[in-house]
C-alpha cells in the first residue's frame, strides 16, 4: 500500500488508473483542471503558481507523495519539475510516441532530466506507443493506456512502452 499517491491529468486518458488506484488503499490526489471532490485539486499546469498551490494542497491534506503519476503535453513548462521536488518516492513520467522518434533519440534522456538532482525522486518512464492491425495502426484507447500505466506501476521498471513504437514508420 502506498500512503500518498497523486495523479496529474487523471480526468481523461488516465481516468481508469485513478479508480484502479483508489482501491489500492492510501491516499490519492488527483490534480486537474476538471478535478472535483475532496480528492481533487483544480489546477492549470501551465500556471506555476496554480500548479504549486494544488500541489501544496494536496501534500498538507494527505502528506509526502510516495508515488506519482503524471501525463504532461510538453516538458518545456515548470510543472514537471516542481512536481518532481515533492515526491519522496517514485515518480512515472507518462510520456507520448515521439519520446521514442529515432529521428530525435535525445527526447527521452532530456525528459529524464527532470530529476536531476533529487536523490528522493526515483524516475519511472511510460512511453504510449500504437498498435497495428490488419485494418492499420491507431493510437491506444484510454482504457489501454490506464491499464498499462497500472501495469508499469506495478511491475516498476524504469522504461515500459505500452503498445509498440516500432517500426516508426508504422504510427497513426
Amino acid at each position: 500500500m502506498v500512503a500518498h499517491t497523486l495523479v496529474v491529468g487523471g480526468t481523461g486518458m488516465l481516468s481508469g488508473l485513478c479508480e484502479a488506484l483508489a482501491g489500492d488503499g492510501g491516499r490519492l490526489s488527483l490534480l486537474s483542471r476538471q478535478a472535483s471532490g475532496p480528492d481533487g485539486f483544480g489546477c492549470d499546469y501551465y500556471d506555476p503558481d496554480s500548479f504549486s498551490a494544488a500541489l501544496d494542497a494536496a501534500v498538507a491534506r494527505s502528506g509526502p507523495i510516495s508515488l506519482a503519476v503524471a501525463w504532461f503535453h510538453t516538458l518545456k513548462i515548470e510543472a514537471p519539475r516542481l512536481l518532481a521536488q515533492r515526491v519522496e518516492g517514485r515518480l512515472f513520467q507518462v510520456l507520448g510516441s515521439a519520446a521514442a522518434d529515432p529521428s530525435h533519440p535525445w527526447r527521452l534522456e532530456t525528459a529524464r532530466k527532470v530529476v536531476d538532482g533529487l536523490s528522493r525522486c526515483a524516475l519511472r518512464q511510460v512511453i504510449l506507443g500504437f498498435e497495428v492491425e490488419p485494418a492499420g495502426s491507431r493510437w491506444l484507447t484510454n482504457a489501454e493506456i490506464s491499464n498499462g500505466v497500472l501495469e508499469a506501476v506495478r511491475t516498476d521498471a524504469p522504461l515500459t512502452i505500452i503498445g509498440q513504437t516500432k517500426p516508426w514508420s508504422a504510427r497513426p
